[in-house]
């Protein structure tokens, strides 16, 4: 039996948001394995804690053996400080914990008795190089969002401040030597896409390096009775988390340049914007907007879904793999985005979604799917395509491959050929 300590940003319950189900999907591969302990960087929901010994449905999916709950240090506010975090190993956003945390993580990953170590998000390694050489071999890396491509911008606001525009320069310099460092010293580093694999290391990436797909896990077809959305009105449906940058800006620019004339064409036409924590500018841009809904924080997304007729998803920039499109596709309602909403996934325009990239294409896109044929096709073909690569089985089948690495490495390791005393020759030097 195996034994994994996951290590979060938050506690992944209850499983709404997209960062959640990755890692319970991740989680739940583990416990599979054996035991499955989980540290995380924010107090347990107060709903999980009313609901222990319950027998509720938190409980039910609650796969974590150990919970410990761990501090991180507060980011420098000035520039200065900054910069000299960045330039001592932490360039942001990866932060330091406080030293009772580092204390409790390094005693659980060096003497825990754990087989595997699985960090969710690069920011959550800091420390972690100097760990013993046998306990980085048991450290997964799951880097899911590459913060090093067209993510990075998106992680400041706007400046015209030649300092901070250096400072920044300098941070993503070596926030990118940051992130080949945890290629080269921990046993696996995954991402959610060859596209994302080829962008950060080309043709010659690490075999460390795994491609381990985004999945929806307990969300899937039959389960709900959603009924065709073909002649539903002209509604459409936005989803995803309301602080998240490129949510937030492609949203925005959707708004601006391609929804008004969409509502030229259909007058009654309505746009439902769900998601959590909307910034103040999601706020006003959806109040000056008509024909638009904002719906905040909502408790479940399937009703929405249920309303509208297409789910459009105008993002244009960001990494990993859209969860709101396998969600969408399992949810039988057809996908018009951009190509940079479905990177990372393996799909044609078409067949699984349809694309667009400015006011014209939307409203051509949307014209296709008055023919019900085409509407009925896509959604078949974007259902059968998440079932058959995006499922469970696919992350299980990628995982095992990263388990199985990692155990072969730590085999070499302790083999007796690996411990050869200081001045004797081994046996490869006869070879």
């Amino acid at each position: 039996m195996k034994k994994t300590l996951v290590i979060s940003d938050r506690f992944p319950l209850p499983e709404k948001f997209g960062a959640d189900i990755r890692t319970m999907n991740l989680a739940r591969y583990f416990a599979g394995l054996g035991l499955v302990d989980i540290a995380y960087l924010s107090d347990l929901p107060s709903g999980l804690r009313q609901m222990a010994g319950a027998g509720g449905h938190l409980e039910k999916e609650d796969v974590f053996s150990g919970k410990y709950c761990l501090q991180k240090l507060e980011y420098p506010r000035t520039l200065r400080g900054r910069f000299g975090m960045s330039v001592r190993g932490f360039p942001y956003p990866v932060r330091e914990y406080s030293k009772a945390s580092m204390e409790k993580l390094v005693a659980l990953i060096e003497f825990g008795g754990y087989d595997f170590v699985l960090v969710r998000y690069l920011r959550n390694t800091a420390g972690f190089f100097g760990l013993s050489q046998a306990a980085k071999m048991k450290v997964i890396v799951d880097i899911d969002d590459v913060l090093t491509l067209s993510l990075y911008d998106t992680l400041f606001t706007p400046t015209n401040n030649a300092l901070r525009k250096l400072f920044r320069a300098i941070n993503k310099a070596l926030l990118t030597y940051y992130q080949t460092r945890c290629v080269t010293a921990f046993g696996a580093c995954l991402v959610c896409s060859e596209k994302d694999k080829l962008d950060l290391w080309g043709e010659k990436a690490s075999e460390s390096i795994f491609v381990v797909p985004n999945t929806l896990g307990m969300r899937g077809p039959g389960k709900l009775p959603m009924g065709s959305g073909f002649a539903g009105r002209h509604i459409l449906l936005f989803i995803g988390a309301l602080h998240y940058q490129p949510n937030v800006s492609g949203l925005l620019w959707f708004l601006e340049n391609v929804y008004p004339l969409y509502r030229n064409v259909y007058p009654d036409a309505v746009l439902l914007v769900v998601g959590r924590d909307p910034l103040p500018e999601v706020i006003e841009a959806c109040a000056r907007s008509k024909g638009v809904e904002l719906h905040p924080d909502v408790p479940d997304v399937v009703e929405y879904y249920k309303d509208c007729r297409a789910v459009v998803v105008p993002l244009l920039e960001g990494s990993g793999t859209r969860l709101k499109v396998l969600e969408a596709a399992l949810l039988e309602r057809p996908i018009i985005s951009t190509r940079k909403g479905v990177e990372g996934l393996d799909v044609v325009s078409g067949v699984h979604f349809l694309e667009f990239n400015d006011d014209r294409s939307f409203c051509e896109a949307y014209r296709a799917l008055s023919n019900e044929s085409v509407y009925d096709a896509l959604v078949a073909s974007a259902e059968t395509m998440v079932l058959e690569r995006y499922s469970n089985s696919a992350l299980s089948a990628s995982m095992s491959k990263v388990v199985a690495y990692i155990d072969s490495r730590k085999a070499k390791m302790s083999s007796p050929r690996s411990h050869t005393p200081a001045g004797q020759p081994s046996d490869e030097a006869f070879n």
